[in-house]
């Protein structure tokens, strides 16, 4: 005789099942391009005690010139990283993101000595619109990065390598955003900042207004818009005081680690005002997201490059954000350093938030929640 409460049940576990892996595929179709990488790159760069800034955005579309002329286990790890299923998809995501305000420019300096296959210049231009221009003077490139981001950005990255490079890839973007609702000027006074060195003066900026706001496993977390509708940055804050959690969760789920109440809610914010600075080599954080062989000298394949091998020796990014009363002003420029692989060896209620403390900013797009700029704030005075 059936057991008709053990059908029951085990018909009840199958459906659940199903369900689960159904929003397993739906939230891994979701994932959108570079933010995944983003993330891995700021929890592996921040240990809290001090600034971070990263573009995951900047990360993707300079990668992706990469990946155009990679092959095999070099190319599908760079898409995997980069959650892009061809490296043209990032140039799709810049077409689909022009309306955000955001400002972008690629750009390639090649080495004259080195051979480069035709059909890749000619993709860097028509896909992504990247120029190739001789690699001479490094004066050159710190004059282009500091005309594509209006002068926040005065050159390349101190930790990149350009003099050195057979092939380096540019990435610039940047964004000078008002607002959607600014803050009053005479309403910023100064006020402490818990720093992790200890405690600093710094402006503050305050304001009531109306905004998504969550809070969850101990963090509280704000989005604020910008002009236009499809910028906006959410800040998150631990009540600990420690973002280390926060950083987990966002490494491990992204965007999807904070759940905001549905309609906004009245919020009394204070916020400091922001001018910090980043410059880091990102090789190894990378790496360590699992995506290491498009660094190997035995493994790494751009034969869609040139006939010479070729192996990425660094990734780089240096940016700036400055947030004020009235907006935000951000760029980053990303390099992607390539040299002449070496010789292979054998295989092997009204609500409060203060931001008084250690805190999170995640700048993104609203239509695509393609993430332009995140970084950790320790110190708001650099």
């Amino acid at each position: 005789m059936i057991d008709l409460s053990e059908r029951s049940d085990t018909m009840r576990k199958i459906v659940a099942l199903v369900l689960v892996l159904m929003l397993c595929g739906c939230a891994l179709a979701e994932r959108v391009p570079g933010n995944w990488l983003g993330f891995q790159v700021l929890a592996q760069l921040s240990d809290g005690s001090h600034n971070v800034i990263v573009s995951p955005i900047g990360l993707t579309w300079s990668l992706a010139m990469a990946a155009d002329g990679a092959a095999g286990e070099t190319r599908a790890r760079l898409l995997k990283a980069l959650d892009l299923n061809e490296p043209e998809d990032a140039a799709a995501l810049a077409e689909s993101m022009k309306d955000t305000g955001l400002r972008w420019a690629n750009a390639a300096f090649a080495d004259p000595g080195l051979k480069l296959l035709p059909d890749y210049v000619e993709r860097l231009n028509t896909v992504y619109g990247a120029p190739c221009f001789p690699l001479n003077d490094q004066s050159e490139a710190d004059a282009w990065v500091s005309e594509q981001t209006e002068g926040l950005l005065d050159g390349l990255p101190a930790s990149g390598s350009f003099q050195e490079a057979q092939l380096v890839l540019l990435n610039a973007v940047s964004m000078d955003a008002e607002w959607a609702s600014p803050f009053a000027t005479e309403d910023t006074y100064e006020d402490v900042f818990h720093a992790p060195d200890g405690d600093v003066q710094v402006p503050f900026m305050h304001q009531q207004t109306f905004a998504q706001y969550g809070e969850q496993d101990g963090m509280r977390f704000i989005q604020k818009g910008y002009r236009g509708g499809r910028l906006t940055m959410m800040l998150a804050v631990p009540r600990s005081g420690k973002l280390s959690s926060a950083l987990a969760k966002l490494k491990e789920h992204g965007m999807k680690s904070f759940l905001f109440v549905r309609n906004p809610v009245s919020v009394k914010l204070s916020l400091p005002k922001v001018d910090c600075a980043f410059d880091a080599g990102m090789v190894q954080a990378i790496s360590a997201a699992g995506c290491w062989v498009p660094f190997s000298d035995q493994y790494a394949d751009y034969s869609g490059i040139s006939e010479e091998p070729l192996v990425i020796t660094e990734v780089s990014q240096r940016l700036r954000v400055r947030i004020d009363e009235g907006g935000t002003k951000a760029a980053a420029v990303t390099e992607v350093d390539m040299n002449k692989a070496a010789p292979r060896m054998q295989e092997d209620e009204p609500a409060e938030l203060t931001l008084d403390q250690p805190f999170i900013f995640v700048i993104f797009d609203r239509e695509t929640e393609a993430i332009c700029f995140a970084g950790v704030v320790t110190n708001p005075l650099g």
